[in-house]
């Protein structure tokens, strides 16, 4: 097995690695220095009671019988929330499958979306990096999927189009191209904050010139803007004087701090210690980086992680579950490229 890390002469191999550990040391002198985001705060900062509960609320109350849209207004209203933009209200497909399914289903779908995803996974770099590679690549994904466990964890889209973008990825790794675009498009659907990963994809296609690939997202991002004009469109139908805005926007330039803190909204990894993300992130975006194959995945990352040094309020540390998955995928590649580096070497 050959991994870029590998084929790098032996001064500039070490350089990388001193580079990664230069980042682990500075990320862990912010996480040791800087106090925690927990969901109090993120209460605080954005609701009386925060999204996850708001959002509990809507799903009740569509269970009930309610219009999505009439929910969703007397909820975000009563909490606090700036309503005339329409990017505080969600899109209903996530929250309206949510209701409909019993108590728990929820969990059940997104369970058997991970399993899906994992399995795909392993069948896609138990090829590339062999069996070991692909356990802890494997084992690493799952642990952050592994969130799913806790029953209000559905509740934030984010998570499940985490889920989708890793088995989207896997999909193309697998080199099924058209499940790949289509599990991509439905992220979109269920979260915009996806578009980040459709835009790399699509640039990929451009790149190498898959332009029947290039024509269905096109298609594909049609389709989404209609659904996203309706949903703009249903929105603006239910504004009224009680309606407010947020004085200040979406851009807070919260840096590497807030970086830190979405990195921290890692599945089961988040009950690891306050320093564990400030090793993970730079140990994951190595391994991305030396995974041969893994352009797709990495540059994903690395795109989530600029945006979000810009664009977030301090609340919305959960926007991790986007990415976070995707990360872990570079853990084993971390692993088997500095193992090899340094035995070879």
């Amino acid at each position: 097995m050959r991994t870029r890390l590998n084929e790098l002469p032996r001064w500039r191999a070490y350089i990388v690695l001193g580079l990664t550990l230069a980042a682990f040391i500075g990320l862990l002198m912010l996480a040791l220095g800087r106090a925690p985001v927990v969901p109090a705060e993120a209460a605080t900062a954005a609701a009386p009671e925060g999204d996850l509960v708001s959002y509990q609320r809507i799903i009740e109350r569509l269970r009930g019988g309610a219009d999505y849209y009439t929910a969703a207004h007397e909820v975000l209203v009563a909490d606090g929330y700036g309503t005339r933009s329409v990017f505080n209200w969600r899109t209903p497909a996530w929250p309206l499958l949510l209701a409909a399914l019993p108590p728990g289903g929820g969990q059940g779908v997104l369970a058997a979306l991970a399993l899906v995803g994992l399995l795909l996974v392993y069948r896609m770099l138990r090829e590339e990096g062999g069996v070991l590679v692909a356990v802890l690549s494997m084992l690493a994904a799952g642990i952050s999927l592994g969130g799913i466990v806790a029953p209000a964890s559905v509740v934030f889209s984010e998570v499940a189009a985490g889920t989708l973008i890793l088995i989207s990825v896997a999909a193309y790794g697998n080199g099924w191209r058209l499940a790949g675009l289509l599990v991509g498009l439905l992220a979109l659907f269920l979260r915009e904050l996806a578009a980040p990963y459709v835009v790399v994809a699509i640039v990929l296609a451009l790149r190498q010139r898959r332009w029947s690939e290039v024509r269905l997202w096109g298609l594909g991002l049609a389709a989404y803007a209609t659904y996203f004009g309706w949903h703009w469109w249903m929105v603006s139908q239910q504004l009224g004087p009680m309606d407010r805005a947020y004085g200040d926007g979406w851009l807070q330039f919260g840096g590497v701090g807030f970086i830190l803190a979405t990195a921290g909204f890692n599945g089961l990894w988040s009950l690891g210690p306050v320093w564990l993300p400030a090793l993970l992130l730079p140990l994951g975006v190595l391994g991305l980086w030396a995974w041969p194959k893994g352009t797709l995945a990495l540059a994903t990352v690395v795109v989530f992680v600029v945006l979000f040094a810009a664009v977030g309020k301090p609340f919305n540390f959960y926007w991790g579950a986007l990415y976070t998955p995707l990360l872990m995928l570079g853990l084993g590649w971390a692993v088997a490229a500095v193992w090899e580096t340094l035995r070879q070497r």
